[in-house]
């Protein structure tokens, strides 16, 4: 077995999800990642994909059939997840979200979002309203100050696109608080409301890639109801259609799928079902472990991982039939489960 190539193959399998993965929770944008890592990859891999094709390698075929099982896996994951996106299982069609991380659209995503939110907080009831501005001026004053800055400037841009009425009701509601509040919090609020917004993007400056982390996490159900009327707004001011976020944000799903099969082919040949179920369940596991750093706005329910979790079962069924039936022995053989025994 040539480990050389089987490492070349392997290794650039992980920048579809990591680049996800680093540009949601680390801020690092994943155009940027594409350029920097993603097309080298892309190279290297092509590269020892052909090298092994020339020289008749049997490494070849395990990433051709691990492609075809991370394709239909994919399919077939979709068909269990789209029903539980019209269940409401999800807090939004997550590759609607990857196309306009894909468009570079996610910090002005995350901006409306945030208007949003405070439209939603506007309509509450006086006494709701004046909860939940409390628990969030409470956590921007425990902030790092530009941190701090460009939140507090996509709310007050929130702030200026409310009715009057509402507008004055939420600046008495935030008044009252910041009058109550102890004199270093008070402090650090009003210094960086006097800051000047605009230097924090709040749609005049240029906005951070990063997520505003910090602040209290809402029910995923009222989040999927800020993003129904986010994602289409953005789309709109950068002048963008909904198949072409779609298209992206579904291609950049089924290559990540893609790889997750051509890696367990590499990893486990032939395999077995127990060992795609547990492929399968530990793509689960990692999912379930990132989302919510990777969605620090929302508070995920207790039931929120039982939908993934069979759609990723799902998944796993294409793996082990492709593999078990398609694989050949001599392919297995250059498998990491084959080579070492």
């Amino acid at each position: 077995m040539n480990w050389a190539l089987w490492f070349l193959l392997l290794v650039p399998l992980g920048i579809p999800v990591g680049s996800l993965t680093m540009d949601r929770i680390l801020g690092i944008p994943a155009r940027k990642q594409w350029v920097v890592l993603g097309i080298p990859s892309l190279g290297v891999f092509v590269g020892a994909l052909v090298y092994a094709f020339v020289v008749d390698d049997s490494v070849a075929r395990l990433v051709g059939w691990g492609a075809l099982a991370g394709v239909l896996g994919s399919v077939t994951l979709d068909a269990v997840r789209l029903i539980g996106v019209r269940l409401k299982a999800f807090p939004l069609d997550m590759p609607e979200m990857f196309g306009m991380i894909a468009l570079g659209l996610a910090p002005r995503l995350q901006r409306n979002m945030m208007k949003e939110m405070v439209a939603h907080t506007a309509a509450l009831s006086d006494g709701q309203r004046k909860g939940m501005l409390e628990a969030r001026l409470k956590a921007l004053a425990g902030m790092p100050a530009r941190r701090r800055e460009v939140v507090m400037a996509s709310m007050m841009a929130g702030l200026a696109e409310l009715p009057e009425q509402r507008r004055q009701a939420m600046l008495q509601t935030q008044m009252a608080i910041l009058s109550e509040l102890p004199g270093e919090q008070r402090r650090a609020l009003m210094a960086t409301m006097d800051a000047g917004m605009t230097r924090a993007g709040n749609g005049t400056g240029k906005l951070p890639n990063s997520q505003p982390r910090g602040m209290p996490r809402i029910p995923m159900a009222t989040f999927r109801s800020l993003a129904e009327r986010a994602l289409p707004r953005t789309r709109q001011e950068a002048g963008v259609s909904i198949a072409a976020v779609r298209t992206l944000g579904y291609l950049w799903h089924f290559v990540i799928g893609t790889t997750f099969g051509i890696t367990y082919t590499l990893i486990f040949g032939q395999g077995s079902w127990d060992l795609a179920f547990a492929w399968g369940t530990f793509v689960w596991l990692m999912m379930m472990i990132l989302m919510p750093p990777m969605m620090p706005m929302i508070r995920f329910p207790r039931w929120f991982p039982v939908v993934p979790f069979i759609a990723h079962i799902a998944m796993a069924v294409p793996f082990a039939l492709v593999s078990l039936y398609l694989v050949s022995d001599t392919a297995h053989l250059h498998s990491l489960l084959g080579a070492l025994g």
